[in-house]
């Protein structure tokens, strides 16, 4: 029959064999596969041989700092730096197998971050005190004073304390005092001083406010009763005290020189920008840089180093290259690099020193260093090092809002930069007009790609810690960023250079001038339909792997860059609304907040925790102030107290005054009370004594019942964490099957 075309095909169904076509189609789908196969194989290679895999070794060390913060219980120091110590070996052994020093290499990296958070744990250990029922007299030395809107607030280094029911005598604590009070830093005073409650949650999962007092050495926070008293201590003054009274004087001149020179409100965000002292910024202006989505240029970071270090380095070469004997014997780019670094260290100092200012200043430092040995330093490497650098200092740091942002936009900015890099070869068209033109184009399509950068990658962290956005901070940084980058910050040096020859009142009206379009356009982007974006907060699983993605995107390349696809759905798929609660209360047993059938909150006592209301209303996507009279529309109130509806039946009681509580007590489903309850009451009771164990509360309305979720769980006992009290065996007087189970 011979081996004709239809002979084939009629064998080929006989056999159950696919035809030609669709062979062909599976061999095309083969070489496919095949050749993803061998450029994911080829990817993998450069990587490896180019060292970039080293880039994730700061996240291994962040990822071993958030596993020892997850603990339960307070690792052992000699167990984690064992486990370090031995896979570090390992990983050194391991050198002529790739593979393997790689797999040691990753967990030795994880066990040094934790390894290194539980030596800055045990370092700086120091008791969480609970306050005395009476007021107590502190004797010391202010460390620091911050001067706010409403009070200043000080942090005195305690010599002596004395107060009925004190146990133990903070190093160091922080008062609020009556604006205006406030004496210098450096002086010794006795203060007279009612201590508050340690710092903590305000809901189940929310930022924790006592852990970063904690780690700075604060052993107790309060406000103060009647104003200081200057007072003689016999013994010396500490250095660090010492220090500090010297910042402080250098940066209250430069602000009283600020002053004389602008007026309100330029005058205070000058001081901000220049020392890092933002009491004199008035909360409208912040408000309207919160929603234009340029607040970031109030708080001191990479921006504002960069532009410091800039500034200087571009200074000190020009005025050097003007005489020839410099400029053709000296090394003219060693020395302005070595006055941008000293420089930058000063500024650093001025402003406060915070950990975004500590990061700035370390890169900043290393792209100089980079200058002095003549090799380019502004990469992923330098991010990197920096990272190491801060989070060995403070591993704390890596909880902040502050320091996840900072990273974040810095990662994803110098990713970009390198990938831009080809770019910088593009040549100018000729002539004047076209050179212009081009110059142009280039510094609007740079400062809108970083802001878009800086905005994409900082969103998750944004969303999570703050639930807003601000939808118009491209278009707000397109406008005002020139002003900032030509006029505000580079005569706020020259302003500082120059006081001391008492010439800066030359620069200071020229920085005026910049702020005053920065924040004219700041209002204008404010203003717009939208500006106030609030958004349902993202978990910390979402938040999680959207930092993954993130930095798969950046730290790989070619095909493995595609790997970040994986994390981002997986946070997108986690970003949903979370389960709102029903009903939250503070631990003080004051303030209480019940949602009511329009889905919104309505609180009780909001006077007495405002930071609380707004941390409720913010987390809810709720644009209200906690003043706004709305809030009590769900409650009714009476010189007794208050009671609202609560969601599926019954009543949730607020009791202000002892005489209204055997009445609650029967009629309440949920009593909220600073009192000591009856005995035998049929309600579920919150007061401060069982808030003390678990915190602030927040309760869930389902098919069940009521869901009680603690923002404090009982098994886990931190060195930052007040010791929690054993349970108390519950009453056997409750009637309500619902309260019983809460019980």
């Amino acid at each position: 029959m011979g081996d004709d075309p239809q002979h084939r095909h009629a064998k080929a169904r006989a056999l159950g064999a696919r035809p030609a076509s669709a062979r062909t189609a599976g061999f095309e789908l083969w070489r496919v596969r095949a050749a993803l196969l061998k450029r994911l194989e080829k990817d993998v290679s450069v990587e490896i041989a180019s060292g970039r895999l080293v880039l994730w070794l700061p996240v291994l060390f962040a990822t071993g700092i958030l596993i020892y913060f997850a603990a339960e219980q307070e690792p052992s120091l000699v167990a984690g730096l064992l486990l370090a110590g031995l896979l570090s070996a390992g990983a050194m052994a391991a050198r002529a197998r790739p593979v393997t020093f790689a797999i040691l290499t990753a967990f030795a990296a994880l066990a040094w971050g934790f390894s290194v958070a539980t030596l800055q744990t045990a370092r700086i250990a120091h008791p969480v005190i609970m306050p005395p029922k009476g007021a107590v007299m502190f004797t010391g030395h202010v460390e620091a004073v911050e001067r706010r809107a409403k009070a200043d607030r000080i942090l005195l280094r305690v010599t002596s304390a004395e107060g009925k029911g004190l146990e133990t005598v903070p190093e160091r604590v922080r008062l609020s005092l009556p604006k205006g009070t406030a004496p210098p830093v450096g002086t010794a005073i006795s203060q007279l001083a009612r201590l508050l409650p340690p710092l903590a949650p305000t809901e189940p999962g929310a930022y924790d406010f006592g852990r970063g007092p904690w780690f700075h050495g604060i052993g107790a926070v309060g406000f103060a009763l009647g104003k200081p008293k200057l007072v003689q201590i016999d013994t010396p003054v500490p250095w660090g005290v010492r220090f500090q009274s010297w910042v402080a004087g250098v940066r209250e001149g430069v602000a009283r020189r600020i002053r004389l020179a602008l007026s309100e409100p330029a005058a205070g965000i000058a001081v901000a920008l220049v020392t890092g002292d933002r009491s004199g910024v008035s909360p409208e202006v912040e408000e309207s840089m919160r929603r234009s989505g340029l607040t970031h240029v109030l708080s001191i970071s990479g921006l504002h180093m960069a532009l410091v270090a800039g500034t200087l380095f571009a200074l000190v070469r020009g005025l050097l290259a003007l005489l020839p004997v410099l400029a053709l014997n000296y090394p003219v780019k060693s020395i302005a690099a070595v006055a941008a670094l000293a420089g930058s260290a000063f500024y650093l100092l001025l402003s406060g020193y915070d950990v975004p200012a500590q990061r700035s200043f370390i890169m900043t430092g290393l792209v100089l260093a980079g200058v002095l040995v003549g090799r380019p330093a502004l990469s992923l490497r330098t991010v990197a090092v920096a990272a190491f650098i801060v989070l060995a200092l403070a591993p704390q740091a890596v909880l902040e809002p502050g320091t996840q942002m900072s990273f974040a936009a810095t990662l994803g900015l110098v990713a970009i930069y390198e990938q831009v890099q080809p770019a910088r070869g593009w040549r100018p068209p000729d002539g004047f007009t076209g050179r212009l033109a081009f110059k142009l184009a280039i510094a609007v399509a740079g400062l809108a790609l970083t802001s878009l950068v800086a905005g994409l990658a900082t969103a998750p962290f944004g969303a999570h810690h703050f639930q807003r956005l601000a939808p118009y901070g491209l278009l707000a940084n397109l406008a005002a960023m020139p002003a900032v980058s030509f006029l505000v910050m580079p005569f706020g040096l020259i302003g500082v250079l120059l006081l001391p020859f008492g010439l800066d009142g030359l620069a200071w009206p020229v920085m005026g001038v910049g702020i005053d379009i920065m924040t004219a356009v700041s209002d204008k982007v404010a203003a717009l339909p939208g500006a106030l974006m609030r958004v349902d907060g993202i978990g910390v699983a979402s938040a999680a792997f959207a930092g993954l993605a993130l930095c798969c995107l950046c730290l790989l390349r070619g095909l493995l860059a595609v790997s970040a696809v994986i994390p981002a759905v997986l946070a997108m798929a986690l970003a949903g609304a979370p389960q709102r609660p029903d009903v939250l209360i503070a631990p003080d047993a004051r303030t209480v907040a019940v949602r009511g059938g329009d889905g919104r909150l309505s609180v009780a006592g909001a006077g007495s925790n405002r930071m609380a209301v707004s941390q409720w209303l913010s987390r809810d996507a709720d644009t209200r102030e906690p003043n706004d009279p709305s809030l009590k529309s769900g409650f009714s109130c009476d010189r007794l107290g208050c009671v609202a509806p609560l969601p599926g039946g019954g009543t949730l009681a607020v009791s202000l005054k002892p005489e209204g509580l055997e009445a609650d007590c029967l009629e309440a489903r949920l009593l909220v009370t600073s009192a000591d309850p009856p005995e035998k009451c049929p309600a579920k009771v919150y007061s401060p004594r069982t808030l003390s164990r678990t915190g602030a509360v927040a309760l869930y309305r389902d098919d069940a019942g009521w869901r009680e979720t603690p923002a404090r769980d009982g098994k886990v006992q931190r060195p930052w964490l007040p010791v929690v009290a054993p349970e108390p065996v519950p009453s056997s007087g409750t009637s309500d099957p619902e309260a019983d189970a809460l019980q």
